[in-house]
């Protein structure tokens, strides 16, 4: 997603204070396209935006869906309102959705690779590898 400098800065002041919690999207980083845009790295969400997602599926879900999606977003705000975080600008198309699914891997990633990469993705964050496991 491309954004201006101001937004890049109040992520990043946001995600300093947010720990990691599975109803929040993990920011990674930030990074230049060709052009020199910003671009936000962030955790990935293969169902978009949450007003996407509705519109795609709502016919399709149960009440019991729909009610773990309301529950999963009152989780993720109450851990920020626990912080002592206001969000300010909560919305359908500000919440990401995913369903814990990973990019695949490129085709003929050597499969040591491949499994490095999937260690790295373990939503606990002290089950993952460290580096030095890699680098010496």
């Amino acid at each position: 997603m491309c954004v201006t400098v101001n937004e890049i800065i109040n992520e990043f002041k946001f995600q300093c204070q947010v720990k990691s919690h599975e109803n929040i999207t993990r920011f990674y980083g930030v990074t230049t396209d060709n052009s020199k845009k910003y671009l936000l790295v962030m955790e990935y969400a293969n169902n978009g935006t949450l007003r996407n997602y509705m519109k795609e599926h709502f016919i399709n879900l149960t009440w019991n869906d729909k009610l773990n999606l309301a529950l999963q977003l009152a989780r993720a705000v109450s851990y920020l309102h626990d912080e002592g975080i206001l969000h300010h600008d909560l919305h359908s198309k500000n919440v990401l959705v995913h369903q814990g699914l990973r990019e695949k891997p490129v085709a003929n990633t050597p499969v040591d690779y491949v499994k490095i990469y999937i260690d790295c993705w373990n939503n606990e964050p002290d089950n993952r590898p460290i580096i030095n496991e890699y680098t010496s």
